[in-house]
C-alpha cells in the first residue's frame, strides 16, 4: 500500500473505528449494569414475597438495597447517557434502603396502647405511599437504561 493509500485507510479507520469502538465499550458497560441489577434484584427477590409484618424481613429487604446501591457506585460507565442512568438508579436503591429500613423500624416499634397503634399505622401508611412513587420512577430509569443500552 502506497503512503498516500495508508493516510486515507487510516482516515477511514479513524473515521468509522472510533464510533464502533464506542459502540463496544457502551455494549461492554451495558453487560456490566444489567449483570449488576439483575443479580441484585435476584436477591431481593427472594425476600420480598414473603416479607409480611416482619421487621426482620424488611431489614434484610434494606440490607439488599444497601448491597445493590454499593455495586452500582462502583461501577464506571464511560457513556455519558449510561451513566446518568446508572447515577439514577443507585438515588432509587438508596431510597428503597432507606424506606424498607423506616418500614424495619415501624414495624419493630413497639405499641402500648391505641394512639401507638394509630401512629404506627400511619408511619406504616406514610412510606409506603413512599415506596409505590419510586415504583413508578424505577419504571422511568429502566426504560431510560434500556434505551440507552438497546437503541432502536
Amino acid at each position: 500500500m502506497s503512503i498516500p493509500g495508508a493516510r486515507v485507510f487510516a482516515g477511514l479507520l479513524v473515521l468509522f473505528g472510533t464510533p464502533g469502538c464506542g459502540a463496544v465499550k457502551r455494549v461492554h458497560d451495558c453487560q456490566g449494569v444489567i449483570e449488576v441489577v439483575n443479580t441484585g434484584l435476584t436477591d431481593l427477590h427472594v425476600e420480598v414475597p414473603d416479607a409480611g409484618a416482619s421487621a426482620s424481613a424488611y431489614a434484610r429487604i434494606a440490607d439488599g438495597y444497601d448491597a445493590l446501591s454499593k455495586r452500582l457506585a462502583e461501577l464506571s460507565p464511560r457513556d455519558p447517557a449510561l451513566a446518568k442512568a446508572v447515577e439514577s438508579y443507585l438515588e432509587i436503591s438508596e431510597r428503597a434502603a432507606k424506606n424498607s429500613r423506616s418500614y424495619s423500624e415501624a414495624l419493630a416499634t413497639r405499641v402500648r396502647n391505641k394512639k401507638d397503634r394509630a401512629d404506627q399505622s400511619a408511619r406504616l401508611a406514610r412510606i409506603r405511599t413512599q415506596a409505590q412513587a419510586e415504583i413508578s420512577r424505577e419504571a422511568q430509569v429502566v426504560r431510560k437504561l434500556n434505551s440507552v443500552c438497546h437503541p432502536q
